[in-house]
């Protein structure tokens, strides 16, 4: 029994981390691929995949230092990959739904970011508070709200690189107006994703995992860990 518990820890480790300060888990291994994909593009001489790859893992560079939840920080580099990776091997144009996915997916997963950092901020109520029916609406109205205000922005931004700098983004209205509506689904999607979360209680930072918090003296990780644990539990 002691080893089978043993093991089940070892794998969660593997997965949930923390494994140390530079690389914490899986969602890291994943988050530098980006900067490996930038620095090969930039070999090869595609200098427009490159930006495009640096400018994405300086996204998701942005989201792990705020903590995000794991699911939520998990979600939004595999949407940023979407996109990024959808951009450096044209799938936008090879395949005729992957701007559907990709407007879905990275909706549903950068809206609850959004909301989550107005949370921070103490702008809207925290996922870990105490909350009623009303409080769930609330949060789903903001979620869709940001999701399409979101899409909106982007809308605008492939107009401005069109017209500005020549690029090819926006092929026509009736395009723009399905992107906002695959922005909608992805904001409800992410919307109900957040009232689960809330209905739980779980909050809106990373959790660090018991070995973490087992480990080391005061001024080491375990200590800092541990630290952040009390400032969560305080805050709720």
């Amino acid at each position: 029994m002691t080893g089978s518990r043993s093991r089940l820890a070892d794998h969660s480790y593997l997965l949930l981390g923390d494994w140390n300060r530079w690389i914490r888990d899986p969602i890291d291994v994943l988050r530098l691929t980006y900067l490996g994909a930038a620095i090969v593009f930039a070999v090869l001489g595609n200098f427009d995949a490159a930006v495009r790859m640096a400018l994405t893992f300086g996204i998701v560079l942005v989201a792990r230092v705020i903590a995000l939840p794991r699911p939520f920080d998990l979600g939004l580099v595999v949407g940023m990959l979407l996109q990024a990776w959808g951009n450096a091997l044209n799938l936008f144009v090879s395949w005729g739904f992957y701007d559907n996915i990709v407007h879905v997916s990275l909706t549903a997963f950068a809206a609850p970011v959004f909301y989550i950092a107005l949370a921070r901020l103490e702008v809207v109520p925290d996922l870990a508070d105490d909350t009623q029916l009303r409080h769930h609406t609330g949060i789903f109205v903001i979620t869709l709200t940001l999701a399409l205000a979101f899409g909106a922005v982007y809308e605008v931004y492939e107009w401005a690189a069109d017209n500005l700098l020549g690029a090819h983004l926006a092929i026509s209205e009736t395009d723009t107006v399905n992107d906002l509506f695959d922005d909608g689904i992805g904001g409800v999607i992410g919307g109900a994703a957040l009232v689960v979360w809330a209905t739980y209680g779980w909050g809106t930072v990373r959790r660090v995992g018991a070995k973490r918090l087992r480990r080391g003296r005061d001024g080491e990780p375990g200590a800092r860990a541990r630290a952040q644990a009390r400032r969560e539990a305080e805050a709720r």
